[in-house]
């Protein structure tokens, strides 16, 4: 298990430590901007272009991911400082060094900071750079974080965490026995104690940390020089670039609870979420004569009506005097809310367990829905962390699991649970864990939940020959490939968002890449060669059976019924003359209703239309 089994805080903990440190995180993109990164190498693109892309698709992440968190641009080793554009962009105290100049101020991402980086790249003379902001070279990297940090104290924001990312393809701006080099380790102590990171992208493949970055990095970030993991222009590049429109929750405990191993013995644990669907942007609704806002409430009346249909009194009801039912039996039984939740909850909050058994139980039908994560919580109750790892390293070594009754919180089912004891996996392509060691919470089904499935009783299994069975096992090996969830995006979240992005932008064709759909293409080309041997073994593709319709009867050679004209009742007496002759195709659920309120029925929100009928004539018979 990891060593530090204090790394994720419990709830109470986080929520004190963001009172203390609050909330939102800046990002200060500080661009190298001498002659070097305006060099173009046969036909790709400048490294100053490609530091503007991936600026821009930070942005636009941003905006989709934390919208709240603040990002500013700076240019360093520049000829000139242009004044601000706007008076909104000036910001008061804040003064940038010789040859610096801040391109966009520290602030939340907006359309226009985009328009901005993106017309940029896209001009051809780069928005006239060479002679507002120029070229030059030697400015002192001390400077240049000096400025970043009056940034970040002059936002007007409490930042939970503050981060400079460097672009650069000079690895070695300052030579060992100069000022200079001094003066930025200087200045990088006093990054680390302000707590604001430095993040290197380099931008050129032949790029060297040990020239200077790797003292001044390790320096930052308080790192052992000799554990230091130099960036590298790809990775660097490519995790910067991800487009995966995925929201980075807070590591917050869903719930921390007692797990109980017996009536006197009991630890703390926390339980997580491993996996959670994709909030959309919240839709509101507009007045379209003035695009105000809707503000929309519901009200429970209770209404009473005399005996010629009109409402004689009306009450709201709260939820306090509202009342639940169900059906049972032809009878309506009624509960109240307390009551319904007392039902629920069988057992207070908390884990028990019920026993241990070997892992291989635990089948694939189990995963009844997404699992958690269960880790200890030392804050809770003491020796936790003990008691859990010595459970754990046991279990993992007896290929064990144990069996629980989980209750996540008050009003709330038991549901029965499978914890499995899990190591951690390698890294994904991100650099983050696949997998962190710990117990993994398996939902199982109850009893009442397995369901038989009628249509696979009493069937014959065909027999199958080794040569069939050779040949699918040709084709599998064929269209093997390496799977990991970072590789499939959401196409409906990814539609979404890049609709929303051609419209803010005016952009036509926005261009969609599922990557869920399979390819075709190379599939068919890998399986050539074996499906000729397919079509002798199997045959060919059985004919599709033809679609039925919905009106089919027995008599398929009927015609369709022709709906006629839906003929709407004049007054009540004509719509009772045509309940009595039969003719109700042409009456709605509603006409029926409003009708027999009028008559002062009562109980028809779970009446059919026929049921609804019958009530009409049992009236009249009356």
């Amino acid at each position: 298990m990891s060593s530090d089994w204090h790394a994720n805080r419990s709830d109470d903990e986080e929520d004190e430590y963001e009172e203390a440190f609050a909330g939102r995180s800046g990002y200060i993109l500080t661009v190298d901007c001498a002659g070097y990164m305006f060099e173009q190498e046969d036909e790709s693109e400048s490294p100053f272009v490609e530091v503007l892309q991936i600026i821009e698709a930070m942005m636009r992440n941003k905006v989709v991911t934390n919208e709240t968190d603040l990002i500013g641009v700076i240019f360093y080793n520049t000829k000139n400082n242009p004044a601000p554009e706007s008076d909104e962009e000036l910001q008061p105290g804040l003064v940038a060094p010789r040859q610096c100049a801040i391109y966009i101020p520290l602030g939340t991402t907006s359309v226009e900071m985009i328009r901005k980086v993106r017309g940029m790249r896209e001009s051809n003379d780069l928005f006239g750079f060479d002679s507002k902001y120029g070229h030059s070279g030697g400015t002192s990297l001390s400077n240049v974080m000096w400025l970043c940090s009056r940034m970040f104290s002059h936002c007007g924001y409490k930042l939970r965490q503050s981060t400079i990312v460097l672009f650069t393809s000079n690895d070695k701006p300052h030579d060992s026995s100069t000022n200079e080099y001094q003066q930025a380790l200087v200045k990088a102590r006093d990054l680390q104690q302000k707590e604001i990171f430095v993040e290197l992208v380099p931008m050129s493949s032949t790029f060297n940390c040990d020239h200077f970055y790797k003292e001044f990095l390790c320096t930052v970030l308080l790192e052992d020089m000799n554990d230091f993991d130099a960036p590298v222009y790809e990775q660097s590049k490519a995790t910067l670039l991800n487009r995966l429109f995925v929201r980075s929750y807070k590591k917050r405990s869903t719930a921390h609870l007692k797990w109980h191993l017996s009536d006197d013995l009991a630890l703390g644990v926390n339980v997580y979420t491993l996996r959670r669907s994709p909030r959309y942007p919240k839709k509101v609704r507009l007045l379209r004569s003035t695009n105000e806002v809707i503000v929309s409430k519901r009200v429970h009346v209770s209404s009473t009506f005399s005996e010629d249909g009109e409402q004689e009194t009306s009450k709201v009801i709260l939820p306090g005097e509202q009342r639940k039912s169900i059906t049972i039996g032809g009878e309506k039984v009624s509960f109240k809310p307390e009551e319904v939740a007392h039902m629920k909850q069988l057992l207070p909050p908390g884990i028990r367990l019920l026993g241990f058994k070997p892992a291989s139980v635990i089948d694939i039908t189990n995963h009844i829905s997404s699992c958690l994560f269960l880790y200890p919580n030392e804050g809770y109750i003491n020796g936790s962390t003990v008691l859990f790892r010595a459970l754990y390293e046991k279990c993992l070594e007896k290929s064990q699991v144990a069996f629980c009754l989980l209750t996540m919180r008050r009003k709330q089912p038991t549901k029965l649970v499978a914890l499995v004891p899990q190591q951690e996996l390698a890294h994904d392509p991100l650099g983050e864990a696949d997998r962190q060691c710990g117990f993994r919470v398996e939902f199982i089904p109850f009893a009442g939940d397995i369901r038989k499935l009628s249509m696979l009783e009493g069937i014959t299994t065909p027999e199958v020959t080794d040569e069939q069975t050779d040949l699918f096992k040709k084709m599998i090996k064929k269209v093997k490939f390496k799977f990991h969830p970072s590789h499939f995006e959401d196409p409906s979240s990814q539609n979404l968002y890049i609709n929303i992005e051609s419209l803010v932008f005016d952009v036509q064709d926005a261009e969609l890449v599922d990557s869920t759909q399979p390819d075709c293409e190379r599939i068919d080309s890998k399986l050539e060669p074996i499906l000729t041997d397919m079509a002798r073994m199997f045959g060919e593709d059985p004919e599709e059976a033809p679609k039925r319709r919905r009106n089919d009867e027995a008599d398929t050679e009927a015609e369709p019924r022709a709906k006629g004209p839906r003929v709407v009742p004049v007054n009540d007496e004509e719509l009772v003359e045509m309940v009595k002759q039969g003719k109700v195709t042409s009456l709605t659920v509603a006409v029926l209703k409003q009708y027999l309120q009028k008559q002062g029925a009562r109980g028809l929100s779970g009446l059919t239309k026929s049921g609804l009928i019958d009530k009409i004539i049992e009236i009249q018979d009356d």
